[in-house]
């Protein structure tokens, strides 16, 4: 068993210093000035908030508005190349069901989905188009209810494109 050491002089006087330190605060009040908030340090007057000017949308400007259109445009003439390449594509995609890795037909069938990928990046550059014009009409006017209608056409036509790589991937074995 150890023994029990006693806490050394200095140790033992350190919370009666600081008692008798704590105490020197609350003696003279000419000596030591009160804490308590001053009549200067009070608050005092009434505040008017500025009144903020209206908001008023920017309205979307005519060229931006006509891109919209061109790029929503853009979106379905690819899409319709993109549904064109699929029926092409569908041939050597099917006869690759099955197929070992490595072999002819699976080979095609890769090159094929390369193919059906690659026929989709119009589409995917026009939905970024209009994702950027979309974040500029949400910062400049407030009033994206054409971009978002052409955005989300265009959304859907790259999401059905994708279902359909999906599909295709699924069938080769990929």
């Amino acid at each position: 068993m150890a023994p029990c050491m006693a806490p050394s002089r200095p140790a033992a006087l350190a919370p009666i210093l600081a008692l008798l330190a704590m105490t020197g605060c609350a003696g003279d009040p000419e000596l030591y000035p009160s804490l308590s908030i001053r009549d200067e340090e009070r608050i005092s007057g009434t505040f008017e908030p500025v009144k903020p000017e209206a908001y008023e949308p920017v309205p979307i400007a005519t060229e931006t508005l006509g891109r919209i259109d061109a790029l929503r445009e853009q979106a379905v003439l690819a899409n319709e190349r993109f549904l064109a390449a699929a029926e092409r594509l569908r041939g050597p995609i099917s006869q690759a069901r099955g197929a070992e890795p490595g072999s002819i037909s699976w080979s095609s069938a890769q090159v094929a989905l390369a193919e059906l990928q690659s026929s989709r990046n119009d589409a995917m550059i026009a939905l970024a188009d209009l994702d950027a014009i979309y974040l500029e009409t949400q910062l400049e006017s407030g009033n994206p209810e054409r971009i978002e209608t052409a955005r989300n056409e265009v959304a859907a036509l790259v999401a059905s494109q994708d279902r359909l790589i999906e599909a295709a991937r699924r069938e080769v074995g990929d």
